[in-house]
């Protein structure tokens, strides 16, 4: 019975990379899984090999139960082999930085980090490792801070994070952002595109009345709820926001060069919407880098140095070594 109850604890774990977690909690486990499966791949083989060497009448139930954890949990690299985006085999196997550390002299290019949380929670110390990673890439780093809601609606979110952008010496810019820091990062980027150089978006938004009257499925975030709290109401009762809020209605030509990540299985920031996006800056004539992730889920960036995060921070380096000439 052992030999079962490991099995099963094994494919509980696995499961969720393949079924969206429907719960927060189990969305939890989809995220963490699907960044770790060798881990949990590697946990399936030794529940199968204690499950082979077993002589009691649950052995094949034990067997069974493995072997679907194991496939489970193979997933993601299966979709990475079939569809990429290709990365060189370097990007998984070294650390993501170097040890130069940043550079603060006058002129190094400045990267502005701006934090995810649906415009309510977070501070600019929540990614604190992933600015770790960009600053020992020589790059100097500054985590950007913006008012939460529901006390602060829309547009002091975007107005606090241009203000910022406006405090800073001219030079040589790029943004970063995540999720609800994403749509902030493209539409500072679309309204100061003089002074940025580059914008980099993780799982952005793009259209807040479509999220509001189609929430993805499961709805781990009760995103509703969440819009009604940046917005003030429903986008009947207040149209503006959720067209001055939403990418899509506020990119436009001249725009600096953007690199857009996308999970291909994300359940909060549409994918579809993301691929919207992409084809609207294609055709205003803006350069954009789109790299779309097959099997990662939304904030899979969070697992810092997690099987998707080592592809993305490859492309990130790439994208911003080219922007500031540093290749």
């Amino acid at each position: 019975m052992l030999k079962l109850a490991l099995s099963v604890i094994v494919l509980f774990l696995a499961i969720w990379i393949v079924i969206p977690g429907p719960i927060l909690p189990l969305f939890v486990l989809t995220v963490g899984g699907t960044e770790v499966w060798p881990v949990l791949t590697l946990l399936s083989a030794v529940a199968l090999f204690v499950a082979l060497r077993s002589r009691d009448s649950m052995r094949w139930a034990a067997v069974i139960i493995s072997v679907a954890a194991m496939l489970c949990s193979l997933a993601p690299p299966v979709a990475y082999a079939l569809r990429g985006p290709y990365v060189p085999l370097a990007a998984f196997l070294v650390p993501s930085g170097r040890d130069s550390g940043a550079d603060s002299r006058p002129g190094v290019p400045v990267v502005l980090d701006i934090y995810g949380g649906a415009w309510e929670h977070g501070s600019p110390h929540s990614d604190a490792r992933f600015d770790a990673i960009i600053s020992s890439w020589g790059y100097r780093v500054v985590g950007l801070d913006y008012p939460h809601a529901p006390e602060a609606r829309w547009p002091a979110q975007r107005d606090a994070i241009l203000r910022e952008i406006d405090a800073l010496p001219a030079g040589r810019i790029a943004v970063i952002g995540h999720s609800s820091g994403a749509q902030l990062a493209i539409i500072a980027a679309a309204l100061r595109r003089h002074r940025i150089s580059g914008v980099i978006t993780y799982e952005s938004p793009v259209d807040l009345q479509i999220a509001y009257e189609h929430p993805s499925q499961p709805d781990v975030i009760n995103i509703r709820e969440i819009l009604l709290d940046l917005c003030g109401g429903t986008p009947e009762q207040q149209p503006a926001c959720y067209r001055t809020a939403s990418p899509r209605y506020v990119v436009r030509s001249g725009m600096p060069p953007v690199l857009m990540i996308a999970g291909g299985r994300d359940h909060i920031a549409s994918v579809f919407g993301e691929r919207y996006l992409r084809d609207k800056l294609r055709n205003d004539g803006v350069s954009i880098t789109y790299v779309e992730l097959p099997w990662a889920e939304h904030a899979f960036e969070d697992v810092v140095t997690g099987f998707h995060d080592r592809i993305a921070l490859w492309y990130v380096r790439q994208f911003l070594d080219r922007t500031f000439n540093r290749q």
